[in-house]
């Protein structure tokens, strides 16, 4: 039997990435509800989109700037409704929220004076689920088609279709993000990796970076194995409080295939890892050191190591690890 996919969001500053939901959503035996089609019906349009959603097996959430359509009996906009309505009902629910730092949203799609009330939505969707971002609307159809390869069969002219090799698209994703990363920070990539034993807090500098809470996030260290690429600064992958049971279950000595987002930011920081326990050390007093006669002590090695340290902060991160 088909499945049955809704799609919620406003709709005047979504008009495009609505477009590509539907388009991608052809390719599968799939029915889709949506206001695109829902015509004229008796019911006022609020009972009509909650009916949808309780017909429905699977809710897409795409959250912009908007909050849309406040519901004056509970003071909630329609969005929030539909969604409320399909966590009640227990569907599958996959969620898309706006990136802030790299989309462009025209500011006469916004609504100022709603932003609190759509950021306290936003926060309760975080907490809930595991989100995902998108810049603009070829990103959430990129991002949405692999989350609908695992629930949705595709029609079998599209199973013949021949398509790219995943590793290699990847591949090609990460060239041009380490050429252009700022026009590519928060694409998704498809890698197999060995993961090291080792894993750490990670830091609050990159928390903010990869919009991760600051004491529930972890970085591990890890070895790309495919796609072949110089991996010389994604040695680690900083891990989500979500997944933090998953890693922890995976044999050390295995290679697993994960999903990750790839992040940018403009500023090099000093660590990606950091500790919650106070330590305390010594260092040589240079001064006191040098200004002594020491015969017993080794004498100063002759050369410096030297480091040099690219502009900017390239950050990868666990979006899911493939069974």
């Amino acid at each position: 039997m088909n499945k049955t996919v809704f799609i919620s969001s406003t709709f005047v500053d979504l008009k495009e990435e609505r477009k590509e939901v539907w388009e991608l959503l052809k390719k599968y035996d799939v029915l889709v509800r949506g206001m695109e089609q829902f015509g004229a019906r008796k019911e006022d349009s609020l009972t009509t989109c909650i009916t949808e959603v309780e017909q429905s097996d699977i809710y897409v959430g795409i959250i912009g700037y908007r909050l849309g359509s406040i519901d004056n009996k509970t003071g909630k906009s329609y969005t929030q409704l539909e969604y409320d309505k399909a966590l009640e009902l227990g569907k599958e629910i996959l969620i898309y929220i706006i990136d802030d730092e790299s989309s462009k949203v025209s500011p006469k799609y916004i609504e100022f004076d709603k932003i609190p009330k759509l950021n306290s939505f936003k926060d309760t969707l975080k907490e809930r689920h595991t989100i995902d971002t998108f810049k603009d609307s070829e990103e959430l159809k990129q991002k949405l088609s692999r989350q609908f390869e695992k629930y949705l069969t595709k029609k079998e002219a599209e199973k013949k279709t021949k398509t790219k090799d995943d590793f290699s698209q990847s591949k090609l994703t990460l060239e041009k993000f380490f050429l252009v990363p700022k026009a590519i920070s928060g694409a998704e990539v498809k890698l197999r990796v060995k993961f090291d034993k080792t894993i750490s807090p990670a830091s609050k500098a990159i928390c903010q970076i990869t919009n991760m809470d600051f004491g529930k996030t972890t970085c591990a260290n890890i070895r790309i194995v495919e796609p072949n690429i110089d991996a010389e600064n994604f040695k680690s992958i900083i891990i989500g409080f979500k997944k933090l049971d998953d890693y922890l279950k995976l044999d050390k000595n295995k290679e697993y295939v994960i999903y990750g987002n790839v992040w940018f930011h403009e500023n090099k920081i000093k660590s990606i890892t950091t500790r919650f326990k106070d330590i305390s050390y010594q260092i040589w007093d240079d001064d006191y050191y040098y200004g002594q006669e020491h015969q017993n002590q080794e004498e100063p090695q002759p050369f410096v190591v030297k480091k040099e340290i690219g502009e900017g902060q390239i950050v990868l991160t666990l979006k899911e690890i493939e069974k």
